[in-house]
Parts: structure tokens; C-alpha cells; sequence
């Protein structure tokens, strides 16, 4: 079934890690695990500060298109699900936006170290998210033998 828009923002909130998705310059998907935090459509992404910056940035200069997919797979395929956000990239430099998103990164995650991140981290990747998709399994209730018909009988071969 297709999410409504209140339980994709939670079920992507409550995730710890996403893939991000950008077009290098031979139109190649860049896929990346990341950290994250999402505040209204804007989603939030920290970078490490290197010499060059890091290629999910260097993607924007020539495509801004950016794909976010949360999921979760369970071998109970009625508990399976994802969320796929799709918006426009742009790199945040110092400013009160890179303090805001510093500062919910820090709420999620408490190893995060947002002081150390703020004067020696790198560039933010900020997403304006511009389309919300997500889906769901939904039948059943699970109990017994779930949706699947032949759960739980004897498997015979027919003849």
C-alpha cells in the first residue's frame, strides 16, 4: 500500500542511515550510505572536510537531482517497506542553516559531536526535497500463518 505522508516522515526520521543517490558526470549513479536528519522537506547530510570535496558534492555542480532511499527488509516480507525522497541538492557552507542542521544532527545521533563538527567538519549537503514516495505491505494481519497460503503445510509435490 502507498504511505501517507505523516508515516513516511516517521518511518524515515526513526532511521539511522539511508542511501543517498546522486549522477556523476557520466550520468553513473554515486550511491552512499549516510547520516542524517530531515526537518520539514529539507533533508540534511554532514560531509567530512577533505582537500577535495567529497563526490556526492562534486555530483551537484553539473546535476542536482538527488534520490534518498530509506527501507527495511525483513524475511517476514509483510514487515517490509521503504521510502524514496527525491529533491535538489546544494552544498550549505558556514552559516545559521549548516548551525541549525549541525544542531538536529547532534539530537539524533549522540556520538555526533556537533561543537567538534562545526569548526572542523566540512561542507553540508542539504536536500530540498521536492517528492515524498513510500510503501508498505498491507493485508493480513500477521498471526498464524500470515499471508502466505502455504505457510506451515507439508509441502507435497504434485503429480
Amino acid at each position: 500500500m502507498n504511505l501517507e505522508q505523516g508515516e513516511m516522515r516517521g518511518r524515515v526520521e526513526r532511521e539511522r542511515v539511508v542511501r543517498l543517490a546522486t549522477v556523476d558526470d557520466r550520468g553513473r549513479a554515486h550511491v552512499v550510505p549516510v547520516i542524517f536528519a530531515v526537518d520539514g522537506d529539507v533533508f540534511y547530510s554532514p560531509t567530512d572536510k577533505k582537500a577535495r570535496p567529497p563526490k556526492r558534492l562534486r555530483n551537484l555542480d553539473h546535476d542536482e537531482r538527488v534520490t534518498i532511499l530509506a527501507d527495511f527488509y525483513d524475511e517476514d516480507w509483510v514487515k517490509a517497506w521503504w521510502v524514496r525522497l527525491r529533491g535538489t541538492g546544494r552544498v550549505v557552507g558556514d552559516g545559521p542553516e549548516r548551525t541549525h542542521a549541525i544542531g538536529l544532527l547532534d539530537r539524533k545521533y549522540p556520538q555526533f559531536a556537533g561543537p567538534a563538527y562545526a569548526e572542523d567538519g566540512g561542507p553540508m549537503l542539504a536536500v530540498d526535497i521536492g517528492e515524498w514516495t513510500g510503501w508498505a505491505y498491507s493485508g493480513r494481519p500477521l498471526g498464524g500463518r500470515g499471508w502466505w497460503p502455504w505457510r506451515g503445510r507439508p509441502w507435497r509435490r504434485s503429480r
